[in-house]
């Protein structure tokens, strides 16, 4: 049956000369280290053989040549030949084209362009839960496949980070080593962690590669789960719902409960409410209360249930769509093909299904079709279909097909376009047999006239990886045998092509496996074990291959099963490595399915169809203890054992639950396997005891600890249930103080559980150990268990900062409002509040800056260091206001004249020992020159412009900047090299100066587009301060992106001192502290500032003109922002009717501190007046009785820097 579905198909390219007789057909798309492969038929009747020259190549944008590969082959007549270009590992974006040239007098020419696909690997992320509790261990495996689903070569290691919900990395891998394509860790959550979504971030070469989430929070897990369904397929005419409800443990029991029904119609009007008592099932019958009309085929309603098990008041929400339907039945329209032809036969079927999917017999209504005329009543047969042969003329464009029921109403259309051709000419493949490895896989190829040839190909994970000449000897139907071969597995497209009456025709069907060539599997000696047992796993797979598995209790999957990796997974990424993802015109040619057609005027292109197929302890009197409840277990790896099997005995956990068991295998040959359906076993027993313990209790607080008690043994018995004063931790409620056990009798009825409680207070914080033993038949059936519940304390103590900035360099008038969150149920009279006000200061260098002020004649290049540190001293002491005017402008104007045997007429600054300018010199001229031209001559001003003016010409069509005079002296350069450091330096040459900025906008937007390309997370400390200080002065997009990326590498020496830790530590540090400043974060400046004003200028820390010109200049530009000896404002403080004031000026900046009355503040105004810099801090704290509270604390952690991948440093 023909029909169409969007195939997905790797992109190819065809070349076609019908002239000529020849087909060449490749890929779209290149990879690196995946092969590339042409496959070229010559159909040519003239010739014996064809000489063709093949030439790969490719270039960067900067036109240099990355590939070139040429080969020179020869093609026989009525033969395939099939090409592989072997690309290489290492390729990057870029311009790539294949150009195929006839050789010794053979005239054939075509080319055409190439994608470059720069992600050739895959990954997966498996955790062993979707949620934790505080104190919980995240497991969890990263797995990399290349795309034939294999340990990709060139990928030793990834990088893999763990965030918190606020973005806080909280551990890092820089170097996650992989085996067998695998990386496994683990990190224990701490106990008082940040509740959310946690995430965990997988990249590869500073690039994503996948991430996966989880949450964090406070939970119990449930012991039953809640199910809705329809009792009847619901229609519009019933308008009511019939529903059942059924609630059962995970090891098979009923529960017994009260549900609570609510039923939405539309735009979430609640229509009537409903409660039933249950016990395991129950249904309920909902009339409608408002009349439901559907305007379309189908409509949902919601449905919530609210679940509360009897006894213990655990509660489950379940909200489900339930879908109502106009009509009891749907139908399609399957056609032929998509399109018909006109003047031919069209073949369509009308079928009809109930809506629970088997066919709809009987179905009798009017088909018509027009124009052709045609109207006949027609009825379903026992499939379900109404079959129509529909006679088309040469004239017919479309062909309207509609269905309508009278007796009902139901009514459909549909219509069909005719095929886009100008010839009858047609090939059509159908799949005749049942697709099985190693077996002939049977196809048919009908053509609508008789064939002389046709070509095949197999296309598979993106590569043509098989190819055929067949001749049919002119006939028009031809059987094809093929051989399934693990090289299509899991799913490949065969496609035939062939040339009628010069036109070139085509089709396609799918050929899936459902297998992976990796024939991993698993099975279980029992579905049923008792708690604490061994149960028995069996392994097969490739010998050798790695295997991973993991198992979960199914009440996880309540939450979600996301963490889990399944079959589906594995095919998505077969799916994303199929080519044709990136076809986006949906329509039905060869480009649809990633096929392009170049032709010559002699042969057309027909648009033609395609189809798809479709442990424990013991006690004292030697009962045994059940104390291991994990929520996940059996986190395993092993490597199967050369018989191509491994069998495994494991001891299943002491929780009477059910289990998902799921596991992978990865191999280095046959790469991925999976087990495609998770396992579910149960562990239970004949009698045994289900807690319902709470997450935590208070200390103090009186609580029921509920239990449920469960009897198999198909009789009623009286059970003796124990609980234990372990450690002398619990008080039971009614009982003497100090006795170490209660005991309760109960009667314990079959198969239906049996609740009993204890009322108990807890008396001490930590955790209190729960141990409750069961017995029934005088000892013959046992059960006991040992939980630990959290006992927390009554009253807690928060703490709220609040902290506001300021710098104002003219006379401001600025209020600062403050609210104070202070809850109504806090403990009365616990309230305090303090108040701080800290004018920022500057820290004085220490050393003695006049010993620059001096300049010795060597070489070019130190006479030019020498002059550019003087202008950095003197730039700093103008900002201090203790600078030597007359000697420090003498030596600038000299030293300036001395440097003028070194300036070029263009404006380049040349080395002595060379007469070439060099880059990095003319830029470092330019920015010393420019901080001091004010205070002399405009020359100095044309100098500068002229010296920007040669940087711009020297700029790469690529935006970078390189050094072309190989003789300057690195010394002086710092950290500054070749590429991005050097692009971002003179990029901030001429973004300080805002005659360049306009002037040069054109070259500093290329720079910056340079730079930007670059993954911010890859650069080095170094590199990243430089750039990130030019996209602050450059206002580019990613200047906090990279601000932040920096901050996050810097490290605390000392208490109140940030700086980062590097070779160019100095230059680092100042460029960081020159971004802040653009950025006004002026107290994130204070700690970077103690820290660069501590080093000696005359110590290899200063050692460099880079360290000391730019750690200088830092530090003066701060300097100039927050000077104190401009400070001069008054801040009022304003709260309820009280008013308070306070003058800082230069003389007075001691910071002040005030304690305020607390009764009833709820809000504080500050009010600033005046200029200066500073920090305004309001501290104010309360208690409250945690049993009012919900949130019992907030912890804001700042992440210092350690330098270690696996150290983490808060505080």
């Amino acid at each position: 049956m023909w029909q169409f579905v969007t195939s997905r198909i790797l992109t190819v390219i065809i070349f076609i000369g019908a002239a000529h007789g020849l087909f060449v057909v490749g890929p779209k798309f290149i990879r690196a280290n995946q092969d590339y492969t042409l496959v070229i038929s010559n159909f040519n009747s003239h010739l014996s053989k064809v000489d063709l020259m093949l030439k790969l190549e490719g270039q960067t944008h900067n036109s240099l040549s990355m590939l070139n590969v040429t080969k020179m082959i020869d093609v026989r007549r009525n033969m395939n030949r099939m090409v592989n270009f072997n690309m290489p590992e290492h390729l990057s974006n870029g311009t790539y084209k294949i150009t195929i040239d006839g050789q010794r007098g053979f005239s054939f020419h075509k080319e055409a362009e190439l994608v470059y696909l720069s992600k050739s690997i895959s990954g997966l992320i498996q955790i062993n839960k979707p949620v934790f509790k505080p104190g919980d261990t995240v497991k969890f495996r990263v797995i990399v496949l290349d795309t034939e689903l294999k340990p990709p070569a060139g990928v030793k290691s990834v990088h893999v980070t763990i965030s918190d919900p606020q973005n806080n990395v909280i551990r890092r891998w820089s170097t996650a080593k992989l085996y067998a394509g695998v990386f496994e860790s683990d990190l224990q959550i701490a106990p008082t962690p940040m509740l959310g979504i946690w995430n965990i971030l997988v990249q590869v070469e500073g690039e994503e590669l996948v991430t996966k989430t989880f949450e964090v929070k406070e939970y119990v897990l449930s012991s039953f789960d809640l199910q809705v369904m329809p009792t009847a397929i619901p229609l519009e005419e019933h308008q009511a719902l019939n529903l059942t409800i059924a609630a059962n443990y995970h090891f098979g029991k009923p529960v017994q409960g009260v549900a609570k029904v609510e039923l939405y119609l539309e735009d979430d009007k609640l229509d009537q409410k409903r409660e039933l008592e249950m016990f395991g099932m129950g249904q309920v019958y909902l009339r409608f209360n408002g009349a439901l009309e559907l305007h379309y085929d189908q409509q949902d309603v919601q449905v919530k249930v609210t679940f509360t098990e009897q006894f213990t008041n655990r509660t489950m929400v379940k909200e489900s769509k339930i879908t109502v339907y106009k009509y009891k039945y749907r139908m399609e329209l399957v056609k032929e093909s998509p399109h018909f032809r006109p003047g031919l036969p069209f073949k369509c079927e009308l079928q009809f299904r109930y809506h629970n999917g088997t066919p709809a017999a009987g179905i009798t209504g009017k088909v018509e079709v027009s124009p052709l005329d045609y109207e006949e009543t027609e009825t379903s047969d026992s499939n379900g279909l109404i079959r129509l042969v529909l006679p088309t003329a040469e004239t017919t464009d479309a062909m309207d097909i509609s269905f309508s029921n009278n007796d009902d109403g139901f009514y459909f259309y549909e219509t069909v376009d005719k095929v886009e051709i100008v010839a009858n000419a047609y090939i059509k493949l159908e799949l005749l047999s049942p697709i099985k490895l190693n077996r002939q896989i049977h196809l048919m190829v009908t053509c609508n006239e008789r064939m002389t040839f046709f070509v095949y190909y197999v296309v598979s994970k993106g590569n043509i990886i098989d190819s055929g000449f067949m001749r049919p000897s002119k006939t028009t139907k031809y059987p094809l045998k093929l051989n399934a071969t693990e090289k299509m597995i899991p799913k490949a497209k065969i496609v035939v092509v062939t040339v009628v009456s010069q036109a070139m025709v085509y089709d396609i069907v799918d050929i899936n496996f459902n297998e992976f060539r990796n024939k991993f599997d698993v099975t279980i000696s029992q579905e049923q074990v008792a708690p604490g047992q061994q149960i028995v796993l069996n392994i097969s797979g490739p010998s050798g291959a790695y295997v991973a598995l993991a198992a979960y209790d199914k009440g996880l999957a309540t939450f979600s099963e996301c963490h889990d990796i399944f079959w589906k997974d594995a095919m998505q990424i077969i799916d994303e490595n199929e080519f044709d993802r990136f076809n986006e015109n949906g329509l039905n040619d060869l480009r649809s399915i990633g096929l392009i057609a170049w032709t010559i005027d002699e042969i057309m292109f027909i648009d033609v169809s395609f189809k798809s197929q479709r442990s424990g302890q013991l006690i004292n009197d030697g009962m045994r203890l059940r104390t291991r409840f994990p929520e996940s277990w059996l986190w395993q790896n092993v490597t199967i054992e050369t018989s191509g099997s491994i069998r495994l005995s494991e001891t299943a956990p002491d929780t009477t639950t059910s289990w998902y068991l799921t596991g992978f295998s990865i191999d280095p040959v046959y790469g991925l396997g999976i087990i495609k359906k998770p396992i579910q076993f149960t562990t239970v027993q004949p009698f045994y005891i289900v807690d319902n313990l709470p997450y935590s209790i208070r200390r103090g607080e009186v609580v029921a600890l509920q239990f449920t008690l469960f009897n198999n043994l198909g009789a009623e018995y009286i059970a003796d249930v124990t609980m234990y004063n372990v450690a002398n931790q619990t008080e039971f409620i009614g009982r003497p103080l100090g006795v170490i056990s209660y005991t309760k009798s109960v009667t314990v009825p079959p198969s239906v559980g049996k609740p009993v409680s204890f009322l108990v207070r807890a008396k001490a914080l930590g955790e209190m150990v729960i141990r409750v033993k069961a017995s029934m038949m005088l000892g013959l059936e046992t059960d006991a268990l040992e939980k630990v519940v959290p006992v927390i304390p009554e009253r807690l103590v928060r703490q709220h900062f609040i902290a506001r900035d300021f710098c104002f360099k003219v006379a401001t008038i600025k209020s600062f409002p403050m609210d104070l969150v202070i809850p109504s149920n806090v403990d009365k009279g616990s309230e305090k509040i303090e108040y701080l006000i800290s004018p920022l200061q500057i820290t004085p260098i220490r050393e003695d800056l006049n010993k620059f002020v001096s300049l010795t004649y060597s070489t070019s290049e130190k006479a030019l260091g020498q002059l550019a540190i003087i202008s950095a001293v003197l730039n700093y002491q103008i900002a201090n206001k203790t600078f030597a005017w007359n000697q420090q402008i003498e030596v600038v104007g000299v030293g300036y004249y001395y440097l003028h045997n070194y300036l070029l007429p263009d404006g380049s600054y040349r080395t002595k020992r060379r007469r070439k300018p060099s880059v990095f010199l003319t830029a470092l001229f330019a920015t010393f020159m420019q901080s001091v031209y004010d205070m002399f001559d405009d020359n100095y001003e044309h100098k500068v412009r002229l010296a920007l003016e040669w940087l711009v010409s020297k700029q790469h069509s690529s935006g970078r900047f390189d050094e072309i005079n190989s003789a300057t002296a690195k010394e002086m350069q710092g950290g500054l090299r070749d590429g991005i450091s050097l692009t971002s330096y003179v990029l901030v040459a001429l973004l300080e100066n805002e005659d360049a900025k306009s002037k040069h906008a054109e070259a500093i937007q290329n720079g910056m587009k340079y730079l930007s390309s670059h993954n911010l997370s890859n650069l080095s400390a170094y590199d990243l301060s430089i750039v990130t200080y030019a996209m602050m002065l450059n206002g580019h997009t990613l200047k906090y992106t990279a601000l932040n990326k920096l901050m996050d590498l810097a490290i605390y020496p000392y208490n109140g001192e940030r700086c980062w830790d590097t070779e160019h530590s100095v230059e680092t540090t100042a460029y960081a502290l020159l971004s802040l400043v653009v950025a006004e974060k002026y107290l994130d400046c204070i700690p970077i500032m103690n820290w660069l004003a501590k080093q000696n200028f005359i110590s290899h820390s200063f050692a460099f003109t880079q360290s000391s010109c730019v750690g200088l200049k830092a530090l003066a530009r701060l300097t100039e922002k927050i000077t104190p000896s401009r400070t001069d404002f008054t801040i009022q403080l304003k709260y309820k009717t009280n008013t308070k004031k306070f003058h800082f000026a230069a003389l007075n900046k001691a910071t002040h501190y005030e304690i305020i009355d607390p009764e009833d503040v709820k809000f504080i105004d500050i009010q600033f007046d005046g200029i200066g810099c500073g920090l305004l801090q309001v501290l104010y704290k309360y208690s409250i009785d945690l049993r009012n509270f919900e949130n019992r604390f907030q912890l804001d952690l700042e992440k210092q820097n350690t330098g270690s991948d696996y150290e983490l440093k808060l505080r």
